[in-house]
């Protein structure tokens, strides 16, 4: 089956839910929900909120690891339930981290430009039709950022 992840980061938050952990350790995605359950009914972790995801077959639900404790909690979650993959989550935290950051900068210099552009636009009085072309072109490229800060990732289970 194939999973679609809408909402990879909420927010400046970049999140891991129980079907990614699924698809790294190997596990039966029934088996790391109990394990996620165990761990927090001992108070090991935090119980992250459980929500409905969208896949390509039937909607099912996941737990969502987000906010501060979301990558030390995640990888606890890994480490019990196969130790040789812990490398592969903490890479791939990295990259959700990297990632995210990359995309913040890149929104916040277009923002930025867009809020210089409109003042330039009304300060010295531009024309009309180039302060339209600069607003276009700011606010695609803003929208192309969220755009990709709502990544889909596509995995393929057996």
């Amino acid at each position: 089956m194939e999973l679609v992840l809408s909402e990879l980061f909420i927010g400046n938050t970049a999140t891991m839910t129980s079907l990614d952990i699924e698809v790294v350790t190997g596990s039966r995605h029934d088996a790391v929900k109990r394990t996620i359950e165990r761990l927090a009914s001992r108070g090991v972790i935090e119980l992250p909120p459980m929500v409905g995801i969208k896949t390509s077959t039937k909607p099912t639900t996941a737990f969502v690891f987000s906010g501060d404790k979301a990558k030390r909690d995640s990888l606890i979650v890994v480490a019990q339930l196969s130790p040789e993959f812990t490398a592969d989550i903490v890479d791939r935290w990295i990259y959700l981290e990297k990632e995210n950051k990359s995309l913040t900068k890149q929104l916040e210099y277009w923002e930025i430009k867009e809020i210089d552009d409109f003042s330039i636009g009304s300060f010295h009085g531009k024309g009309l039709a180039k302060r339209k072309e600069t607003k276009n072109l700011n606010n695609s490229m803003i929208q192309k950022i969220k755009n990709q800060m709502q990544l889909k990732l596509g995995f393929i289970y057996d």
